[in-house]
């Protein structure tokens, strides 16, 4: 196998090549699950490279770019990047902003396939492993739930992939450092709208009516008790509305027949889930037989909560430590956003560590129209695909 540092080097001196890949995919930002000219770009380079396969479709513009060791062996390691932007106008003021109207890689795709394709490169060039690597560009990660259509169209039965590992760039670490725990590390996120129907009147006259703003508002403010006495104190959840819709600003006189409610609710256990939407559903329930109103309850589970399997981040934490020291291995707190990678380390083990690209000049969150994924990150996330993929494939080989 080859050192960290031999890795690197290498990575190293193919940076420019790599930056130039990255501020392609970043000037030309594509969202959802048919990303044409992102899927066009992403072939070409690997076809440079020399990898061994190329497969494309899995119900979207995904590609799956194969590379075999020189030693066969029967177990695979998948590296999964997403590849989709989001529908925002771009603020970094780079030379190479997006060019494409309200589309921007504000959450730093842009980045983690780079990351992903000198990852290809260097093994393309370098098969002095055991097995096969099968590398998966998967797009509609940002609310299309690709990677769950990747595996509903047979990705785990076309390719034997034992584990799946993954990055996603952290602002909040220094470039240079990796987050890497194992349990849940990301929420289940669900969405939901409750429609509450009254009896529309006159303002002036409420006792004729039911009045379906305040049945809607006593909703929003009887189910902030659902986390603070329904859920173990020593677990977390979130339940937080989005918008309430009814009536007409110009109705000032007008108690409305109808409302809406929409929102998410965030979870990591599964039992914590369940009680979460049951208690939602009740509360609403409730809340309208006190009133005399009526309502609908509507929730849909969009992405499970990322599990890291604890042998296979233990597995990754050992090869950061053992590369960049106290200095570089970061703690990975659990997060309330999501992530559907999820859907792949349900159907694999596997894990996703955090990538820091945070220096003087790169201060912004992710999703914000200010931000651009950190150059100087590439390397290390390329890098530490490779010592996965090595070390993790002579591992499963020699069982």
């Amino acid at each position: 196998m080859y050192t960290a540092s031999e890795i690197q080097s290498y990575l190293s001196d193919c940076s420019e090549a790599l930056k130039v890949c990255r501020h392609h995919l970043h000037r030309h930002p594509e969202v959802g699950l048919q990303l044409l000219q992102t899927a066009a770009f992403i072939e070409k380079e690997l076809l440079s490279y020399g990898v061994d396969e190329i497969h494309k479709g899995f119900g979207s513009s995904a590609i799956v770019a194969v590379i075999h060791g020189k030693k066969k062996a029967p177990h695979w390691v998948g590296l999964r990047a997403d590849m989709d932007a989001l529908p925002l106008r771009e603020a970094s003021g780079t030379e190479y902003a997006s060019v494409n109207e309200n589309r921007a890689h504000a959450c730093g795709h842009d980045g983690h396939m780079t990351v992903a394709l000198g990852a290809c490169r260097f093994l393309a060039s370098h098969r002095d492993f055991e097995g096969s690597v099968a590398v998966i560009f998967q797009p509609g990660e940002e609310g299309y739930a690709g990677a769950r259509l990747m595996v509903e169209n047979g990705l785990f039965e076309k390719f034997p992939i034992a584990e799946v590992y993954a990055t996603h760039c952290e602002p909040t670490l220094e470039v240079g450092q990796i987050g890497i725990d194992p349990g849940y590390i990301m929420a289940a996120a669900d969405v939901f709208s409750i429609d509450v129907t009254g009896r529309g009147g006159h303002g002036a006259r409420p006792q004729s009516a039911v009045d379906s703003v305040l049945v809607a508002s006593q909703i929003v403010v009887n189910a902030q008790s659902i986390v603070s006495r329904n859920v173990n104190p020593l677990q977390a959840a979130v339940v937080s509305f989005g918008a309430i819709l009814a009536g007409d600003t110009n109705g000032s006189s007008v108690l409305p027949q109808t409302a809406k409610l929409v929102g998410t609710c965030r979870s990591f256990e599964p039992e914590v889930q369940d009680r979460v939407q049951e208690r939602l559903c009740e509360v609403a329930q409730g809340v309208a037989a006190t009133y005399g109103a009526q309502v609908q309850c509507h929730y849909q589970r969009l992405y499970p909560a990322l599990l890291n399997h604890k042998e296979q981040a233990q597995a990754v934490k050992e090869i950061v430590q053992n590369w960049l020291g106290n200095a570089g291995l970061m703690p990975a707190p659990q997060q309330m956003t999501a992530e559907d990678f999820a859907f792949m380390t349900q159907a694999r083990p596997g894990c996703l560590f955090r990538l820091g690209v945070r220096d003087d000049r790169h201060l912004s969150n992710l999703h914000e129209c200010e931000f651009d994924f950190n150059d100087e990150a590439i390397v290390y996330g390329s890098t530490l695909m490779v010592l996965i993929a090595q070390s993790r494939l002579a591992a499963l080989n020699s069982k």
